[in-house]
């Protein structure tokens, strides 16, 4: 004996305008290349410390007696500045687009438009991403900043050029003449000691010097220069391109000194698309995605900074 069972699944629409959130925001805060080149920190609600212990001198003569100087325990805290994204869209321009072939028939079409919305998100996120790169090395919260979401957060050039202990350059603007002078005038400054670690070390710089660099280095080699692409790296140190950096802009430092803090748990209920058709009788469609950054950094004296703040 067999039985047939019947099951109905009623899908609601807002559901289908809304993207897998764990996706959205894996674009938003974080990709391949900011996991390796800086130090992460995620689930940062409001505020954490991070632990930074220095040890100097711990070697003694071999003795019956402990001799020993204070190791000094510190902690940084590390905060994040809340912000959110937010975008409406009408669904009279969509009617007057390629959209509305996909759409119902009729002057109140759906919004369920599938291939679209995906579309959508997916330039939403990237459009996030770009401004948190930007914001990373060039929030101020003083204002006055070209970009108003530059006012949102401080970045890490900001704090750098407040900081004396930052071991801080500049000679001028970087140009095709001087670039791999300067690069190794920066390279120089770094203490030994962190220089011999290059497997941790990065090279960030400005998109404006990373394209000075290749032109200058691949003009001496015919094969890198017309056949071959060039690998980013200086005297065997990654480098980094930073198009949120501000021209003539390099820092070199391990990675793990540059800390990006963010809140990457739960976001998945901030994400939200709602139809204002089914509430206010208006026919737009509003977006928001509420996140958390914050950009800061340890151990100032293994960090060099070529900028016009120095």
């Amino acid at each position: 004996m067999s039985r047939k069972l019947k099951f109905d699944l009623n899908v609601q629409a807002d559901a289908l305008l809304c993207p897998n959130p764990q996706e959205f925001y894996s674009k938003a805060y974080i990709t391949e290349d900011i996991a390796a080149n800086y130090r992460t920190l995620p689930g940062v609600k409001h505020e954490t410390k991070v632990a930074n212990v220095l040890f100097d001198n711990i070697l003694k003569a071999s003795n019956c007696s402990f001799t020993t100087d204070n190791s000094p325990l510190d902690a940084v805290t590390i905060d994040v500045c809340p912000v959110s994204a937010m975008a409406e869209i009408c669904r009279f321009d969509l009617e007057q687009s390629f959209v509305s072939l996909q759409m119902a028939k009729g002057s109140n079409g759906s919004w369920d438009v599938a291939s679209f919305m995906a579309y959508y998100w997916d330039e939403m996120a990237k459009e996030i991403q770009q401004e948190i790169a930007v914001l990373r090395w060039q929030g101020d919260t003083a204002g006055g900043s070209p970009a108003s979401y530059l006012d949102l957060c401080d970045g890490y050039i900001k704090k750098f050029c407040n900081d004396g202990a930052i071991l801080g350059i500049y000679n001028g603007a970087i140009t095709a003449g001087n670039v791999l002078t300067e690069m190794q005038g920066v390279y120089a400054a770094l203490p030994g000691e962190v220089r011999a670690n290059k497997a941790n070390l990065r090279f960030y710089v400005s998109s404006d010097v990373a394209q000075l660099y290749e032109f200058e280095v691949a003009s001496g080699n015919t094969i890198n220069f017309v056949t071959q692409s060039l690998d980013l790296a200086f005297l065997g140190v990654k480098i980094v391109v930073c198009d949120g950096m501000p021209s003539s802009t390099m820092v070199l430092t391990d990675y793990r000194n540059l800390i990006y803090a963010f809140d990457g748990e739960g976001d998945s209920t901030a994400l939200k698309a709602i139809n204002l058709e089914d509430t206010v009788a208006e026919p737009l469609l509003r977006t928001r995605a509420n996140l958390k950054v914050g950009f800061h950094y340890v151990n100032p004296a293994e960090i060099v900074v070529y900028n016009a703040c120095f």
